[in-house]
């Protein structure tokens, strides 16, 4: 098996050969790529297109195991709002439940070290008192099939926050009431 599969998406179903880790699918609404681990199961359109005699295809996400409890993301805004003006790394993992950790790490005020944990469903991290974005090292961190968080403005009374998803260096905007339980 091929780490990267190519299929057809028509009318008939799936033509092609699947991948190991992921694939592009061809379809009537565009190229996607699919993926899937333990955790969740996305499709996400990396180039929109119409692609005449195939099905059409819709962007997807579904987390396995449910969507994280509110709770978890209020504590987690709690937790990084403490550590403010410092950067912080959060993860929300599973292990027959949902659970917030916080791995050994330094931070600074532009930039955290952390040590990785597994079975991690949600990637956090706090921006202290910057906006919440996406820099160039989240988009070179993020490379794995992934949910992840952004908090910043940390020092106001209601902080900026960005979540998305990430397919193997393809990202997509995902809202509170895709990943939360609100």
């Amino acid at each position: 098996m091929k780490p990267v599969g190519y299929l057809l998406n028509t009318k008939e179903g799936l033509t092609g050969e699947a991948g190991l880790y992921y694939d592009y699918i061809f379809a009537e609404t565009g190229v996607f790529i699919r993926a899937r681990n333990s955790l969740l199961r996305a499709t996400l359109c990396v180039s929109p297109a119409e692609i005449r005699g195939l099905a059409p295809l819709y962007e997807e996400l579904e987390l396995t195991h449910g969507k994280i409890p509110r709770a978890l993301y209020d504590l987690a805004i709690s937790a990084l709002v403490a550590s403010c003006p410092l950067e912080r790394y959060l993860a929300v993992t599973w292990d027959g439940q949902y659970h917030l950790i916080t791995p050994e790490q330094s931070g600074k005020p532009a930039e955290v070290k952390y040590e990785r944990v597994s079975s991690t469903m949600l990637d956090i991290h706090g921006h202290g008192t910057m906006g919440a974005f996406f820099s160039g090292v989240d988009d070179a961190d993020e490379q794995g099939l992934g949910l992840y968080m952004v908090a910043g403005e940390l020092d106001t009374l209601i902080p900026e926050v960005e979540m998305r998803l990430g397919v193997y260096g393809s990202f997509a905007p995902v809202t509170m009431k895709d990943i939360f339980d609100v």
